[in-house]
This record gives C-alpha cells, structure tokens and sequence, in this order.
C-alpha cells in the first residue's frame, strides 16, 4: 500500500514530498531518499512517517504516540534478506512493491541520472530474481512511477507523474507488455500527484490530488477503473464535516475495499475510513489516542482479512511529526494498538499469512526497521547486514506480502557512499 517520492502517510507529508519534488524538477534539490510519509508516496508516500531533512536522514526524537500498555517493542535477530545488490553505478529508488504470488511481483520506481531527470523504473521477479521490464513510453518526458498493484499475472497496475508535475503517468500490464493509459492532465497552474493504486479482480482504484504551488490550494480525489477510462467517485461526506481527503487504498475483492482518509476542517484533520462493499459507501470515525489541536491525520491502510483492517497515522502538526498512531477494525469495533516503534510509519502492509507490518526509522537510527505487529506487541527487525554495513541510511517505502506464502517483500532507498546517487533496496522475508 502506501502511498509521492516515497510513500508518504500524512497529506502535509505529501505536500512537503511535492514541494521537494518540484526543487529536484529545477535542479536545486539532490534526491530525496524519503519525503515525509503518505502515498503521495510518490508511492512510496514518502510515506508521510517520521520527519525527514532534505537528505533523507531520519529524525531523531522519539515516538510519544499512545503508552504500550505490553512494554517496549522486542527486537528479535533479523531474517531479512536482500534480493538486489546495491549497485552504485546509477541512482535507482525502489517507490512501491507488489505481488500476486510466489513467481510474481513487480516494484517500480525511478533511475536518476542528475539533470536529465527521472525514467521510469520496473522490475518484475519470477521467483528467482528481479529482472528489468521496459516501461511503457512517456513520450521522452521525465517521468516517475511512484505505485504499483496487481491483480493476477495478466493485470497490473502502475502509476506515477511527469517530473513537471503537469500530469500523471498511468500504465497497465497485460502479460505481455507495460502500456500507457490516457489520465486528464493537471489544472492550469497546479501540480499532479498519486497517492495509491489498489487492484482486485478486473477492479481498480486510484487516489491522487492536485496542489497549486502559488495558492496552496489542493483537490484530493479518488477515482475508479471503468475498463475504458478513469473516472472520479464520489464519497459520502465526513461524519462531522470538513474536506475529505482519500490517501491509502486497501482490500480483500472488488467488493471490499477501504480508503483512509481525513476530513480537514482549516488546520484541524479528523482520521476516517471508508469502506465499499460493491454497492455503496459506509464512513467511519477512527478512534484517536487523545485529543490534539490539529488532529491526527491520514496514513495507511492494511487489510488482513475480509472486514479486518488496520489504519496508522500520525497528528497533524508538523511540530510533533513523531506522535503515530494505530488502530484496528475488526468487523464489529475499533481497538486501538500500542505506539509504533517507529517515529512514523514511512511504510505498512501484511505479510503473505495475514501479518501486519510497518516500517520506520527508531529514533537515532539512520536505518529504516521493520514491526510485525502479534496481536499484544511489536516485534521489530532490522534490515540485513548487507544493507546497514554499506550503506549510509535506508528506508523502506512500500511492505507487500506474497500471496499463497507467509512471505514478504519491502522495497526502498538506501544511500550509498558515492551519495548523491541512491541504491534501490529490495529486500524479503520468509521466501527462502
């Protein structure tokens, strides 16, 4: 799931990721390894998690979200794997993964090659390893894919924005090759970007919003697969009103799907949760560890089951980036979790046996970690030795399990030695 460069949780995580994307477009930023979090992710939502510099280092504060009632989080020796090698030669960044099985799943990203730009970045693993598949053409424009999602081995999605931010660039697989699919471009004046893509059968789902850079204004929108062209639904207004703002798309089928979202009423942001059940829309309040005066704002969603799905987010006051919060839908009832480990959840998804997971940066930690959540406490793991021992910082910007395994596969940036240049981190666990 996940969500801008990088996968970011919260909507200011996003506009931060946008504002750092633009820098990069005129040539005043070097590449962001990880904006704030949410799913204008560029995928990835930079995920809108913990405070990022302009250089991807993590924050150091700690997390102050709600007090785990089982103690501190147990850190068990890590049995992460890295599937790729961290090639200096070129700046890769991994935004997004996803798989349909044990011999396929895609991840895409962006290669960076200084002033020219961005090209779209795919990668496709057959069981064995990661291979590169040609995108489908941006018509030589500089371009970025910031999500992907799958629905079968003959039906995935990706999507992204030209690095101008002037439009999106959607393309679709159909077995045999990656194609470009028509998006309406940008409002004059304002710039595109994803939030998430989610697909279930021959059903997909799109969040993005539109940001005017000289007004500040944004239009969130959510918008559906009619199997000829992307239209925009609408959803029911929020409980206690404001601006609603979808970000992270999560599912079991074309009949139950979830949208997080926010409804923001001037600086004040409520966490909700959408659900479609094939024929219409419920909304519900998500329950918050405790009052804060801009409220606590879109991250991710999780599905771990049909009518069981886990929401994370964070406040929204970029004072306290690093006060998170957790909770799950269990069909019936909300049940609020412990703080995260984590300064924010730069990432979250479930393994292949139903398990959730985020990722994050610990506090002074300049490596990402990642939690498995066991039903009464956090467990976190590291990222291999071959990640953290050559590599200067890392972050994992997007968790997707492996249907049909108790596996799964995170993917991400790692900042290598011949910095500026960005090494793509793929790494698995439970997938021998």
């Amino acid at each position: 799931m996940a969500t801008i460069a990088g996968r970011p949780g919260t909507r200011r995580g996003w506009l931060r990721t946008a504002v750092a994307v633009c820098a990069v477009a005129l040539g005043t930023l070097g590449t962001q390894a990880n904006a704030a979090t949410g799913t204008a992710s560029a995928s990835g939502t930079a995920s809108a998690s913990g405070t990022a510099s302009a250089t991807g280092a993590p924050a150091g504060a700690a997390a102050t979200g709600t007090a785990s009632a089982s103690g501190p989080a147990v850190r068990a020796d890590t049995p992460w794997k890295l599937r790729t090698p961290l090639s200096e030669t070129v700046g890769q960044e991994f935004w997004a993964v996803a798989a349909t099985g044990a011999r396929d799943a895609w991840t895409v990203g962006r290669t960076s090659d200084g002033t020219a730009g961005s090209t779209p970045l795919i990668k496709h693993w057959n069981g064995t390893g990661w291979t590169d598949v040609p995108a489908a053409s941006t018509g030589g424009r500089a371009a970025r894919l910031d999500a992907v999602a799958a629905a079968a081995p003959d039906d995935a999605w990706a999507a992204g924005a030209l690095d101008d931010g002037t439009s999106l660039v959607l393309q679709h697989w159909d077995g045999k090759k990656w194609r470009g699919v028509g998006h309406a471009a940008a409002p004059e004046g304002s710039l595109s970007f994803v939030g998430d893509i989610a697909a279930f059968g021959k059903s997909a789902w799109l969040t993005g919003f539109d940001w005017n850079p000289d007004s500040g204004a944004e239009v969130s929108y959510l918008e559906r697969w009619t199997g000829s062209r992307w239209q925009r639904v609408s959803l029911p207004a929020a409980p206690g009103g404001g601006q609603v703002r979808p970000s992270d798309i999560t599912g079991t089928g074309p009949d139950d799907v979830w949208v997080s979202a926010e409804a923001l009423t001037g600086e004040v942001a409520a966490p909700l949760l959408y659900h479609w059940d094939g024929g219409g829309w419920t909304v519900r309040e998500v329950p918050t560890p405790g009052e804060h005066p801009t409220g606590w704002t879109a991250g991710h969603a999780v599905a771990t089951g049909r009518g069981s799905v886990y929401w994370i987010g964070k406040t929204n006051d970029a004072g306290v980036p690093q006060a998170t919060m957790a909770a799950h839908w269990d069909g019936s009832r909300w049940r609020s979790l412990p703080a995260l480990p984590v300064d924010e959840a730069n990432a979250a998804g479930a393994d292949g046996a139903g398990r959730l997971w985020v990722s994050g940066w610990a506090p002074g930690d300049r490596h990402s970690v990642s939690a498995r959540w066991t039903g009464t406490t956090w467990v976190t793991e590291t990222l291999p030795a071959d990640v953290t021992e050559h590599s200067e910082m890392s972050t994992v910007l997007d968790i997707a399990g492996v249907p049909g395994t108790k596996g799964v596969f995170a993917a991400g940036t790692a900042g290598c030695a011949s910095d500026p240049v960005q090494c793509g981190l793929l790494v698995s666990r439970g997938l021998g």
